[in-house]
């Protein structure tokens, strides 16, 4: 196999070798790497040099016999160290080449008796490959890396004979090498301009993402262009089951590796709309849905700014905001970032068959999977779904339960320019009335009638027709966006219980429920706090940005015969606040409720488990 690449080659080192054995069965591997000069960039100098760690100029690979892969990671292994003795920093490519011997009378040993280990020292990662998993002409890429001007990192390379292979192999010869490419690039990341530098943020297990109208999921190349909210293409990224396995740039990343799906949302300012009118009337008239003004930018507004006033971030506050000031949204700033990565379903649990196994009171971080089709997590008291979203990625990425302002930030982002709204007219994301709750579905129809409306969704017979409804990837008018880009499951699925908790009498702690305490949730950058009251009609009590006092104002509606539902003008989306027994704020209805479900739904909920009630997670990492 040729390969025929326009990137300079870059690397110094080493050729080998060669064994014989006292064995019916070997096979003769080696190794080279080609050697190139420095060359010159905008920047300044660009080098990578290798160094054999160990021998001089060559090293023999043992064992040479078909061997268990347990044995042949045991062996010492060929140890070589990759340095940036350059001036810029570099990103570079490790590749495994095919190389067809000058003597033709050799034979070479087929592909899939090959196995191939490159262990990393630095991140401690170790990634096995055998040769036939490749497509045809496909490039063996072994790893992918970033080294900083000056630094280094060792690798220790094996490769052995399948143990299967037996006798077949006998006096069968096959030889390669190793190519090291570093990249011809200055290190500057694609951004939006229309983002104002609240372009996504990728650190740690975080890979970007590129998914298709098909579903079909690949790594992106952050250096072109890989998201675009002016062409309502959100950002996404995932988080893999199997982070030992390197994936190249444009290289499908398959779902059954794939653990978790998370889209961006930049942090904003939007224009106040309704900052007057939290009342309500039993028989009133109620707000007509319409698109919301929004502009990215990391600069927070400022109320000694003509047009600007500064973020309350406090219950039953407005400061000195009002209709027609923009304010920055207070989902973005609790923890100083560009933005916040929003599960793109809501949170299943991991190897859940049925519905019912997803129906789970506990606390386990491990069990967390968001992904479509999955059954959603339900059930589970809101301590336990902080305490499992808390622990889930903790260290740099900062996950946790989402907040109250957060879920506002994704409702007022989906009905603006960048979201379902064109030339001013919206278009409501369709519910998720899965009777299963399992994510990413979407209604055939809008639902016409409250609660208890399932509609037509058929789980068995997805619906064939080329509306882009039902099952994802199919289910795109379930979607913020209205395509794979966006999230789902805002309208419907399960009520998703968020950290929006009422405060005392006193205005000091968070309400003494018997079953929900302060210390349980200590740290208050995590949580909403509203204030206190025995009537689920204050609606004077939200925070701007959060999605529930600027919807109104609200009236009664009657669902059924039985049932009286306060709903908001956006949609008739259910609307009812928290007070004294009901201190829980769940959000997005529930997939029988129907209409009532929406983006702009929030209810009242008791303490305690409820088994239409699940959650979603959003990680929040600092741009460092």
């Amino acid at each position: 196999m040729k390969y025929k690449r326009k990137m300079i080659l870059i690397i110094c080192m080493v050729f080998v070798l060669i064994v014989l054995a006292l064995a019916s069965s070997y096979a003769l591997f080696t190794f080279n790497v080609t050697k190139d000069t420095t060359f010159k960039v905008a920047i300044g100098n660009l080098e990578l040099a290798i160094e054999d760690a160990v021998h001089e100029d060559k090293f023999i690979i043992n064992p040479i016999v078909p061997t268990k892969d347990e044995v042949a990671l045991e062996q010492e292994g060929y140890t070589f160290i990759l340095t940036n003795t350059g001036t810029i920093n570099s990103f570079y490519t490790v590749y495994l080449d095919d190389i067809i011997l000058s003597d033709q009378s050799v034979a070479r040993l087929e592909d899939h008796y090959v196995k191939v280990n490159l262990y990393n020292e630095k991140t401690k990662q170790s990634n096995t490959m055998q040769l036939y998993d490749l497509q045809e002409n496909e490039d063996r890429i072994l790893e992918t890396g970033y080294l900083d001007a000056g630094d280094s990192v060792t690798y220790t390379l094996r490769m052995w004979v399948d143990y299967e292979a037996g006798n077949e192999v006998q006096e069968k010869y096959f030889a390669t090498q190793i190519r090291i490419v570093g990249e011809q690039k200055n290190a500057v990341a694609y951004t939006e301009p229309l983002l104002n530098g609240a372009d996504p943020v990728i650190k740690d297990s975080l890979i970007p993402v590129t998914i298709a109208e098909d579903g079909t999921v690949k790594k992106a190349d952050i250096y072109k262009e890989w998201y675009s909210y002016e062409k309502k293409q959100w950002a996404n990224a995932i988080i893999l089951k199997d982070e030992t396995k390197v994936y190249k740039n444009g290289q499908t990343i398959p779902e059954d590796n794939i653990e978790s799906y998370f889209v961006w949302i930049p942090k904003y300012k939007y224009k106040l709309f309704n900052t007057d009118n939290f009342n309500y009337q039993a028989n009133g008239d109620i707000a007509t849905p319409h698109e919301i003004e929004i502009k990215f930018g990391l600069t927070n507004t400022d109320d000694k700014i003509e047009n600007e006033c500064t973020t309350p971030k406090e219950s039953g506050n407005i400061g000195n905001c009002q209709n027609g000031d923009w304010m920055t949204h207070p989902a973005f700033l609790a923890f100083d970032t560009n933005g916040i990565w929003v599960g793109k379903f809501e949170t299943g649990y991991k190897g859940a068959t049925t519905a019912t196994d997803a129906q789970v009171d506990s606390s386990d971080s491990n069990q967390i999977i968001i992904k479509p089709n999955v059954y959603a997590w339900r059930g589970t008291y809101i301590t336990n779904a902080y305490k499992t979203s808390f622990e889930y990625q903790r260290e740099n990425l900062n996950s946790h339960l989402m907040k109250n302002t957060e879920w506002g930030a994704v409702a007022y982002l989906s009905y603006s320019k960048y979201g379902t709204c064109t030339e001013g007219l919206c278009t409501e994301i369709r519910i998720n009335n899965s009777q299963s709750y399992l994510t990413g579905v979407s209604a055939k129809t809008v639902p016409t009638s409250g609660y208890n409306a399932y509609q037509d969704y058929n789980e068995t017979q997805p619906n064939t027709e080329n509306d882009k409804s039902n099952v994802y990837p199919n289910s795109q008018l379930a979607s913020t966006t209205l395509n794979n880009t966006g999230i789902f499951d805002i309208n419907g699925g399960v009520w998703e219980e968020v950290m929006g908790l009422m405060l005392d009498e006193s205005g000091e702690s968070i309400y003494e429920d018997p079953n929900l305490k302060k210390e349980d949730f200590p740290d208050s950058r995590y949580y909403d706090a509203y204030k206190y009251s025995t009537n689920a009609n204050d609606y004077t009590r939200g925070i701007l940005g959060d999605a529930t006092s600027e919807m109104g104002p609200f009236k009664t509606e009657s669902y059924t015969t039985s049932s009286n539902r306060n709903i908001s003008g956006w949609y008739q989306d259910e609307a009812w606040f928290i007070y004294t027994k009901s201190l829980l704020i769940p959000r997005g209805g529930s997939t029988q409720y129907g209409v009532g479900s929406g983006a702009f739904a929030f209810s009242r909920a008791p303490i305690g488990i409820n088994a239409i009630v699940g959650f979603r997670i959003v990680l929040a990492p600092n741009n460092d």
